[in-house]
């Protein structure tokens, strides 16, 4: 059981993954007929919602199982293992609400951003202002030159489009982040300031910085 649900865990980090490579398709664009560019926009969307419905639907499975398991290890010898039906009250619990499952929401919720506002214009008619992202060769904790960067994985698509997001975006070297992060889930952004937290289990692997960086000279 357990098993399942390290496979789930991965299922969802793919489906994640997935949403990434069409924010990133999206932000290429590459269609000068503006018919086919809004149906391509309105298929994106389509395509990363129903992605997020999947990555919802995964993470109450996960919460299940996580439910069945402390069952199975705090079963004494008299008690009843756990069935078919245990599972269908757990279910019915985690779709009326009783248990906080929402999936990763902000995560599809700025990558559909990212997507729909892509040729969009603001309210006063004025085109949205789209900012360089730009990159420090050196690794804000050791000062070193960055030899494998990892990012925020809700940043990496917008990196992509050279568009910025709040949130934090700043590369790290893998190596660095890790040791300084010792133990702890998550650490404040060692950026002189920045406020955001940095998950450690959101960071990604990004090779999209050594074209940044290309750019940037």
């Amino acid at each position: 059981m357990a098993e399942f649900a390290t496979g789930m865990r991965q299922i969802r980090k793919t489906i994640k993954k997935s949403a990434e490579d069409i924010a990133y398709m999206s932000s290429k664009g590459g269609f000068n007929n503006d018919q086919v560019k809004t149906t391509m926009r309105d298929t994106y969307v389509e395509m990363v919602e129903e992605m997020q419905k999947l990555d919802k639907e995964g993470q109450k499975l996960e919460e299940i199982i996580e439910v069945l398991i402390n069952d199975l290890k705090d079963l004494d010898d008299d008690d009843d293992v756990p069935t078919r039906s245990r599972y269908d009250q757990l279910y019915k619990e985690v779709a009326k609400g009783k248990k906080n499952v929402a999936g990763d929401k902000q995560f599809f919720k700025d990558i559909l951003r990212g997507i729909r506002n892509e040729d969009d214009e603001t309210e006063d008619g004025e085109e949205m202002e789209v900012m360089q992202v730009q990159h420090s060769r050196k690794d804000p904790i050791s000062k070193k030159d960055i030899v494998n960067p990892v990012i925020n994985e809700v940043c990496a698509f917008v990196h992509s489009a050279s568009k910025f997001q709040q949130a934090c975006s700043h590369v790290y070297d893998r190596d660095s982040i890790y040791e300084f992060a010792g133990k702890k889930r998550s650490i404040k952004c060692a950026m002189q300031g920045c406020s955001e937290t940095i998950t450690l289990s959101k960071l990604i692997n990004y090779p999209e910085y050594w074209n940044n960086i290309k750019q940037q000279q």
